[in-house]
């Protein structure tokens, strides 16, 4: 494991918020966890999984292909996603066992409600 000892201008600190900003997006959960269910899709049968458009669903693979939350492995003129290891797989667990535990907290914490707010302001 890395040094945990980060200081306020390590650039650790941009990328690890883009990550977790990335898994923090509901289409993106649900593609996740999508995902993890059946283990691999196209973005159709992601799209017709969750119920939502194609378009959309691309966009979002995107962002989370770029964060390193699935990979993408071309199969003749299919293109299919999957989750992108086991290590991410054990930041979704962890994080679910985590929400789990302190679910009252959580969907008490007025900063993020706050947040959520602003939010759907600018939407």
């Amino acid at each position: 494991m890395s040094n945990l000892s980060i200081n306020k201008n390590d650039p650790i600190l941009i990328e690890l918020e883009s990550f977790f900003s990335a898994l923090s997006d509901k289409t993106r959960l649900e593609i996740v966890f999508y995902l993890l269910e059946k283990n691999v899709g196209t973005v159709q049968e992601i799209a017709n999984g969750i119920n939502k458009n194609q378009s959309l669903v691309s966009h979002h693979l995107s962002c989370l292909k770029n964060c390193g939350v699935v990979k993408l492995e071309k199969k003749g003129k299919f293109s299919l996603y999957e989750i992108n290891g086991d290590n991410v797989k054990k930041i979704i667990k962890f994080a679910i066992n985590h929400v789990e535990s302190y679910s009252k907290s959580i969907l008490s914490c007025d900063i993020i409600k706050e947040e959520k707010k602003e939010e759907e302001k600018i939407l």
